[in-house]
């Protein structure tokens, strides 16, 4: 059981350093295209897991044993979960910048510093170097500069290139499903249109028995909120469509049975000179509010009016202008595919731009967020299917994992733009922060505290390159210094090639990072860094309580 006791300065410093050294040792050499993997015992048995993100490595480590580590990994565990979950990449990067924050920073409070100065300078530093790494970046030339980010994530060039078509294609706010296969396996597949998770109310809808596919060209469109059950639920409906001119009716609705169903078969079952109108029956499988949610804009794109008996008119009552209308609506593989009518994309358009407005106030771990960008990408027409397989349960999960952090950045990339990747954008920020902490501490003329904060954005300065040192390191190089130095004489947007052992052009080279994750690596590593170093005393209790998610 642990010894309940409370600790003060300098061995609170001490205690914090060694649990972040841990941490950080163990994430530190997966930097970088020639950086190691992390290996990780899933269980007591001799079974291993291969893991390439560092969010899902640190997932896994609720304790080191010992409450004295336990504090400063922990920190560092919390802050790459967020940067992880949050932008897909960086959580590596973000370790090794807060490691070399903190330990610059404690080097100058033990020389006589104020630590709350110290910080309110690192904080400003942190603004200074933003806005330098805006000024380097560029926006997205192309599909092969997505590409090359998608790369640096993935290691894979053939994944990497499907990933950056995908996201080019569709756009920044695309929602790509993922499909594993239980063989090695890499295919995209793009749909026009608005999809839907469903299931057609009978199988004498199939227009293409053979294939289980249902395809209705510019049908009229029905959507119910209620169970169709009686004949005269339906037949408003079918009038009402005929009377606008239809040929074809789509009907999305909870249930339809009984003599409800039975007339629509019967109808189907006419032949066709007979026939005056093909009907296609079907309903959306999600549930809650998911499923409101789609009806409504199932309703949105065709420009209908909601049935039911709590809305203005049941199916029972309604009229043709409660029907509208698509260019095409398909079933197959257990989905909708709406293709919207042109006459609706001015509405249309109003709802994407309240859903991107939305958008941009949510943070970006907001359990809300995949929902209104599910939305967003279903309105927009911007859907995708990607299909990844491998031999092993294992690797499928992988692979999985990996293009869904690729993706993330990708968006990210599309919005903000690119700069130049492996640490180097940070380390051209260099010159210009000591540009500034040398300003601040003219203009301090003495006064200690405005000393402090000049040395805070020091502090930041002289941590910005341990990212690019780390990387280098990596490669076997045992004098990063040497890299740097040649990175300050080329300036940007020069970047070190790992792989090939030389300073190149980075967009040339394709060697890029997205601006608003390094941005996020920035801030999260300054925020981690400033809460460790105003951190004076340390409680341990004799049962502490244990963070088993890396939120808590």
């Amino acid at each position: 059981m642990n010894r309940p006791q409370v600790v003060g300065q300098p061995t609170t410093y001490k205690q914090i350093q060694r649990g972040i050294n841990v941490v950080v040792d163990l994430l530190a050499p997966t930097l970088g295209p020639t950086g190691g993997n992390i290996v990780s015992q899933t269980d007591r048995s001799e079974r291993y897991e291969l893991l390439t993100d560092s969010a899902v490595a640190l997932r896994r480590v609720i304790s080191l044993g010992s409450p004295q580590l336990d504090i400063g990994a922990m920190t560092v565990r919390s802050m790459v979960w967020r940067v992880g979950q949050r932008a897909g990449d960086g959580g590596a990067t973000t370790a090794v910048l807060m490691r070399a924050l903190f330990n610059e920073g404690v080097r100058q409070i033990a020389a006589g510093a104020n630590a709350m100065q110290l910080t309110r300078g690192m904080r400003q530093a942190a603004d200074l170097v933003i806005d330098g790494l805006r000024a380097q970046a560029r926006p997205i030339a192309g599909e092969d500069e997505l590409a090359a980010v998608a790369r640096t994530i993935t290691q894979d060039a053939p994944l990497a290139a499907v990933l950056g078509e995908m996201s080019y294609l569709l756009g920044p706010d695309a929602h790509v499903s993922i499909e594993k296969f239980v063989a090695p396996y890499l295919q995209r597949r793009y749909i026009g249109g608005a999809r839907y998770k469903a299931e057609i109310s009978s199988m004498y809808f199939y227009t293409d028995s053979a294939n289980k596919v249902a395809v209705a060209p510019a049908p009229a469109v029905a959507v119910v909120a209620d169970r169709l059950t009686q004949v005269d639920d339906v037949i408003p409906l079918m009038e009402a469509a005929i009377a606008n001119g239809k040929k074809a009716l789509v009907i999305i609705a909870p249930a339809i049975s009984g003599d409800a169903l039975g007339l629509l078969v019967h109808n189907h079952q006419q032949p066709e000179d007979k026939r005056k109108l093909q009907v296609l029956a079907a309903k959306l499988t999600s549930v809650g509010d998911e499923l409101r949610q789609a009806r409504q804009d199932i309703a949105l794109m065709a420009g209908a009016n909601m049935l039911g008996r709590e809305e203005v008119h049941s199916a029972a009552q309604a009229r043709p202008a409660d029907l509208g209308e698509a260019q095409r609506v398909e079933f197959g593989d257990k989905a909708l595919v709406i293709v919207a009518h042109r006459g609706e994309r001015e509405t249309i358009q109003q709802e994407v731009t309240n859903l991107r407005n939305q958008l941009a106030r949510l943070p970006l771990d907001d359990d809300e967020r995949p929902k209104v960008v599910r939305r967003l990408s279903t309105l927009t027409g911007g859907v995708g299917e990607l299909k990844v397989g491998a031999h092993t349960k294992s690797q499928r999960a992988l692979l999985e994992n990996t293009a869904e952090r690729a993706l993330k950045v990708l968006s990210a990339a599309q919005k903000g733009g690119v700069i130049p990747g492996a640490g180097a954008a940070l380390h051209h920020c260099v010159p210009q922060l000591r540009a500034a902490a040398d300003a601040a501490a003219s203009a301090a003329a003495g006064a200690a505290s405005n000393a402090d904060l000049a040395l805070g954005m020091r502090v930041l300065a002289n941590a910005l390159s341990a990212p690019l040192a780390q990387i280098v390191t990596n490669t076997g190089i045992d004098s990063p210094a040497v890299i740097g130095h040649r990175l300050d004489e080329a300036g940007s947007p020069a970047t070190y090639d790992a792989l090939d052992g030389k300073v190149v052009d980075a967009f040339e080279a394709g060697i890029l990072d997205a601006t608003d994750v390094a941005v996020m690596v920035v801030q999260s590593a300054v925020s981690g860094a400033m809460m460790a170093l105003s951190t004076d005393t340390i409680v341990y209790h004799r049962k502490p309580q244990q963070a088993l998610s890396p939120d808590d």
